[in-house]
């Protein structure tokens, strides 16, 4: 069952950004939401960017958002799966005025727990377990209204006895205008190698290279801020060849339209999301993301698959969030932030 469950959290994770590809790339946990806020509003990279409301949780996986607003924060992210997997990070933000950037060291990791081993005869060898790790550093500038910002990984995935080493970076450009409170930005995230293979003359593996756009918008007029992510860009058909058929009501299978397809692929490429706050301390969040949607749901009863909602509290130095997606019936994600400012301690709080 361990073993079925440990296959289940690689599957979940590739879902979250390739459908069709998962499973084919090496160290898929870096596909995985890094902030509560982010899972809340539909999984998507966000490019929520207010300097009354600065959010590391956020920039870990977007160094384009990263300024001096984020001086001397810290974030603590753990998400908690089925079968006490944990999945998260610790994030610290400082700003070094020599360089005139902030820098955000992050350590992102994924415990799957322990594991009952087996030899080839299904004998009992004793336990082992299995983590993943990312060591992360990034930078981030502006000029004028576009901001910029590099992530660099140290990437370190432990299996049993088997040990993979990579190194892989993020690319983010972001434009952000305070008078109509726009903000636009585009990343292209994991691009690396495998440096040390699991098992020595094994071939490299690929890394879950994806390209992704994200927009944001807040209103001035109404306590809402909408955001649409447009992901997976590097490849055009997310669908499986299997789903071009379609069950009818007396069991047999007939072929979906060409046009319908298409539609369906189209949106699987969004994710959607709107915060709303709810007096000053809280926001109320809610997203959906169709892909989730699509592979993840059963049948035509796919429930809650796809949708995600969430809130956050700010008060004075801390802001805790919190969401929760169903990524299927047998399991759901229950994920937490905690964000504190210590730069602001001993301060009157804004």
């Amino acid at each position: 069952m361990k073993r079925i469950l440990f296959i289940s959290i690689y599957l979940i994770s590739a879902q979250i950004a390739y459908s069709q590809i998962g499973g084919k790339n090496i160290y898929d946990f870096l596909q995985f939401p890094t902030s509560s806020r982010t899972e809340g509003l539909g999984g998507g990279l966000l490019s929520i960017k207010n300097k009354t409301d600065a959010d590391l949780s956020l920039a870990i996986s977007n160094p384009a958002l990263l300024d001096s607003a984020y001086h001397k924060q810290l974030s603590i992210t753990n998400s908690f799966y089925i079968d006490k997997t944990n999945i998260g990070n610790i994030s610290f933000a400082y700003y070094h005025p020599k360089i005139k950037s902030t820098l955000a060291y992050t350590m992102q990791y994924a415990s799957y727990g322990k594991f009952d081993g087996r030899d080839a005869a299904g004998n009992p060898i004793g336990t082992f377990r299995a983590a993943d790790f990312n060591f992360q550093v990034g930078v981030g500038r502006n000029w004028n209204h576009f901001y910029y910002g590099v992530n660099v990984k140290f990437i370190v995935s432990h299996l049993a006895s088997y040990t993979s080493i990579g190194l892989a970076s993020d690319v983010a450009l972001g434009y952000h205008n305070p008078k109509t409170n726009w903000t636009a930005t585009v990343i292209l995230r994991n691009a690396g190698a495998e440096l040390k293979t699991y098992v020595k003359g094994d071939g490299r593996q690929k890394l879950p290279l994806q390209l992704d756009i994200s927009f944001s918008k807040r209103f001035k007029k109404l306590p809402v801020t909408l955001s649409v992510t447009a992901h997976n860009l590097q490849v055009w058909n997310l669908r499986f060849p299997e789903e071009e058929q379609q069950t009818t009501i007396l069991g047999s299978t007939k072929k979906t339209s060409k046009s319908t397809q298409i539609i369906d692929n189209i949106f699987r490429h969004f994710a959607f999301g709107a915060e709303v706050q709810a007096g000053k301390p809280v926001r109320l969040r809610l997203g959906y993301n169709h892909l989730r949607r699509q592979e993840l749901g059963v049948g035509k009863k796919k429930g809650f698959a796809g949708i995600s909602a969430g809130f956050g509290i700010n008060i004075k130095q801390f802001a805790f969030d919190y969401s929760y997606a169903q990524y299927h019936r047998a399991g759901s994600d229950h994920q937490l932030t905690l964000r504190i400012k210590i730069d602001e301690f001993g301060k009157k709080a804004k």
